[in-house]
This record gives structure tokens, C-alpha cells and sequence, in this order.
């Protein structure tokens, strides 16, 4: 990808998906509405072999689970898949709320259902968050070599990620005039001057 690479702003009239983020603005998009959830599919380009395309897929669920046992289900669930091997996790935040990620190798015969298929190198990475009751998958997927090449689109969907604020939470905060923290933590005793008695 080259530095010029322009980007397009993400955002829906699905409530569910309730986020905006900056991807590619040559890549295609796709809303998907399933049984247990929504999301957007973001097609990126084709391998030079033309057997498989890297993506991007934010998922939205609810919420039934811990972080942690969210990414032990991930790999519970991919680790049938040939040579998968687990190649990092972290723990941080992103858009404010605490997250894990995993980043995974594995190996399936591309392409797909044919007889002339051949084993292929796949590395995903996965970020998983929890905000208000739903859980959110950022699923970045490609061929190795294509991995690398284009990482840069999904670390600025990640920089770029942010929750929609709704409306009504927005008009509230702006008639609201915040209290320092300083005051909240304080004692009464921490106002007394020792010059006053009663």
C-alpha cells in the first residue's frame, strides 16, 4: 500500500452497528445481517494466485462472555485447522473499553474446493472488546504475503475505531456541567481551614 492511499469513513444506519472507522476507499463494503449478528464485511484485494481475498470483518454480538474467554474460544475453535499455531496475544483498550487480541497461522489448500488446491499460509489477528452489552470482533484476514503488505489498513481501522455517541446522550452531556474529580474525592475535612469554629 502506498502512502497516498486515500480512505473512506465507515458509518451506518444500523443501529447495531453503532461505530464508525476510516478504511480503504478502494475496498469493497458489505453490511451482513445474521441471526446472532451483524456486521460489516470489508473485501480488500485478491492474492496474486487469485485464489483467496483479504478482509476485514467487524462483528457485533451479544454480549455472554469475558474477554479472556472469548479469545480461548477463538483458538478452542480454529485450532482444528492445519499447522495453526498462535503467534502473539495482547491485552489493552481500544475506543476507551478494555480489549484482547490474538494474532494466529494456520494453513488451508487454496484455492477452496478445487483438486489442484495447495496448502496456503493465513494469518488472522482479532481483536475483541466489550462495550454496553454487546461484544465486538475487529477480524483482519489474509494470505501471509498479503498480510504484511496491506497491515496498514487494519491498524488504522483499530487508530480509527470509535463508538457513535446517540443523540439523546449527546443533547444530555452538553446541558451537564462536569464536576471535578478532585472535588469527589475529597474529604469535608479537607475544606476546613482551621480559622472557623462553631
Amino acid at each position: 500500500m502506498t502512502a497516498l492511499q486515500s480512505y473512506s469513513r465507515f458509518t451506518s444506519t444500523n443501529p447495531n452497528l453503532d461505530f464508525s472507522f476510516l478504511y480503504p476507499s478502494d475496498w469493497a463494503v458489505r453490511e451482513v445481517q445474521g441471526k446472532e449478528y451483524d456486521e460489516v464485511f470489508i473485501r480488500g484485494p485478491r492474492n496474486e494466485e487469485d485464489t483467496y481475498n483479504l478482509s476485514i470483518i467487524v462483528r457485533v454480538i451479544p454480549a455472554n462472555s469475558k474477554l479472556d474467554t472469548l479469545v480461548m474460544n477463538y483458538v478452542e475453535r480454529n485450532k482444528h485447522f492445519s499447522n495453526f499455531r498462535e503467534i502473539s496475544r495482547a491485552t489493552g483498550s481500544l475506543a476507551d473499553t478494555e480489549a484482547a487480541e490474538i494474532e494466529v497461522g494456520y494453513t488451508i489448500p487454496l484455492p477452496i474446493n478445487s483438486v489442484n488446491a495447495k496448502e496456503t499460509l493465513v494469518i488472522e489477528r482479532i481483536i475483541f472488546l466489550e462495550h454496553g452489552d454487546r461484544l465486538y470482533e475487529i477480524a483482519y484476514k489474509g494470505v501471509a504475503r498479503d498480510y504484511h503488505r496491506y497491515l496498514e489498513a487494519f491498524r488504522n481501522v483499530a487508530r480509527t475505531f470509535e463508538f457513535s455517541e446517540p443523540d439523546e446522550q449527546q443533547a444530555y452531556r452538553s446541558m451537564v456541567i462536569s464536576t471535578p474529580s478532585y472535588a469527589v474525592r475529597e474529604r469535608p475535612a479537607d475544606y476546613n481551614s482551621g480559622e472557623h469554629k462553631s
